[in-house]
Order: C-alpha cells, then sequence, then structure tokens
C-alpha cells in the first residue's frame, strides 16, 4: 500500500472515531453578573450518549454573523427548555397568563431553527424547545394551557415533584421516530415541568405523542434525517430511563 493511500485510511480512521459536535443554546442570565448558561443535565446527556457539547451563546452577532458557522461546526443542535416565547412570534397578544419572555433568545433560537431546518441539520427540541421548532416552522403555542385549554380533565403539567420523578404518561403514535426510538412501546411516563404547549403543529410536523388531555408532548417531520420535539425533560431522566436514554442517543447517533 502507498503512503497516500495509508495516510488517507488514518484520516478517514481518525474521523470515524471523532464525537459528532452537538451545539446547545446558552442563554444570558438577567443578574447582576451576566452569564451565558445551560443545564447541566443537557451537557451531561449528551456527552453519555456520544457527543461533544458545544454551548453556542445567544448573541446579537450569532443571528447577524454566526449562524453560517454555526451550521458548519455542529453536527446537529439542542434547543433546551427555558421561560416563554414571545406571543409576537406566532401572531398572538399576550394573555395575563404569559410569564418572562426574552426576545433575544427567541429571534437566536428561531434563526437557528429555520436555518437548521433548511441545511437538513438534526435538531432536538426539548419542553421550550419543541414549542421554539413548531413556532419556527409556522405553527403556533398555547401560551397557558389552563387558562385556553378544556379543563374537565387536568392533570399537572407543572409537577410538585422532582425533575427525575415522572408525573403523567405519553401516548406514543405508531409508526413514527418517537415510536421507533422508544422501542414500540405504545405509552411512556414522563416528567412536566411546562405551561405552554404545541397548539396546531407547523407544516410538515406531525403529532407523535400526547398527554392524557390531548396536549401535544411531541412532534417531529416525516422525511427528515432527524426532528424531534418532546414537551418533557429527558435530560433529567435519562440516567434511569431508558426510552429518555435513547433519545440522546439517537439524535447523536444521527448528527454523525
Amino acid at each position: 500500500m502507498c503512503v497516500r493511500a495509508k495516510s488517507l485510511r488514518r484520516a478517514e480512521g481518525k474521523r470515524e472515531s471523532m464525537k459528532p459536535v452537538i451545539g446547545i443554546i446558552a442563554a444570558c442570565t438577567r443578574e447582576v453578573h451576566p452569564a451565558y448558561t445551560t443545564g447541566h443535565d443537557y451537557v451531561r446527556a449528551v456527552e453519555r450518549a456520544g457527543g461533544l457539547a458545544l454551548l453556542l451563546p445567544a448573541t446579537p452577532d450569532a443571528v447577524s454573523a454566526g449562524m453560517a458557522q454555526w451550521l458548519a461546526l455542529c453536527g446537529g443542535f439542542v434547543l433546551p427548555g427555558g421561560g416563554d416565547v414571545a406571543p409576537t412570534y406566532y401572531g398572538q397578544s399576550p394573555v395575563p397568563q404569559l410569564t418572562s419572555t426574552d426576545r433575544l433568545r427567541d429571534n437566536v433560537e428561531l434563526t437557528l431553527c429555520r436555518a437548521a431546518a433548511q441545511h437538513k441539520k438534526p435538531l432536538l427540541g426539548i419542553c421550550r424547545g419543541a414549542q421554539i421548532i413548531n413556532v419556527g416552522l409556522g405553527g403556533d403555542i398555547y401560551q397557558d394551557i389552563p387558562s385556553q385549554t378544556d379543563q374537565s380533565f387536568p392533570i399537572a403539567h407543572r409537577q410538585p415533584f422532582a425533575y427525575p420523578v415522572p408525573s403523567h404518561h405519553v401516548h406514543i403514535i405508531k409508526d413514527t421516530l418517537l415510536s421507533r426510538i422508544c422501542g414500540g412501546r405504545m405509552e411512556i411516563a414522563v416528567n412536566s415541568f411546562h405551561h405552554q404547549a404545541v397548539r396546531e403543529p407547523a407544516p410538515g410536523l406531525v403529532a407523535s405523542g400526547l398527554a392524557p388531555d390531548t396536549i401535544i408532548e411531541a412532534v417531529e417531520m416525516p422525511d427528515y434525517p432527524y426532528l424531534l420535539g418532546v414537551q418533557w425533560h429527558p435530560e433529567h431522566m435519562w440516567p434511569k430511563d431508558q426510552a429518555a436514554a435513547n433519545i440522546f442517543k439517537s439524535f447523536v447517533e444521527a448528527c454523525r
């Protein structure tokens, strides 16, 4: 074998052994000393699934100049949980139950969502992140579940338990990405920390998980390399929950 062929094989082996870079949005905290942060459990879940986490600060420059470099650097993106999405982005006026919003973060994440979708980059949205995916692709959300939905069969979407503890079940739609991730199971137990949720899925998205009160708990896009939004928080559950671990494993694998 010639020297050039050996070098090419070594280079290919190195590429195959490299971990995929997973971009995770880091929002600016509004404290005495502002800092760009994201939850520790998002990073740990990505790392344990075989990815290399890269925190992406939500700054004005990210929208104006950095988006193309993010797309070049990262094999896929995690849109994490957080505060409410500003209703102006989906054509509504605020209701009294709306809580604090972060317009800069909204703008960065919505821009990233659309750019990633255009380039068919894998996307995993968690809680707020699922809502961002839906709004970014043309859908809308409930600003406040208790005041905007039928409460004849209410469940606690803001659970009073610790983060890793499941509080309700999600019915999984058959023959979906989520169904395959969960090994064909029709129901899984999830945690819940939200008062907003997907109302009408965006064009191209389908609901793949429903709460007992029919609130949409998961959306995905068929015929896309990997696009999944879940309303619960698998990053808190993966150490002891196989379905949660499989979400991150399947996502990281799609980013290779």
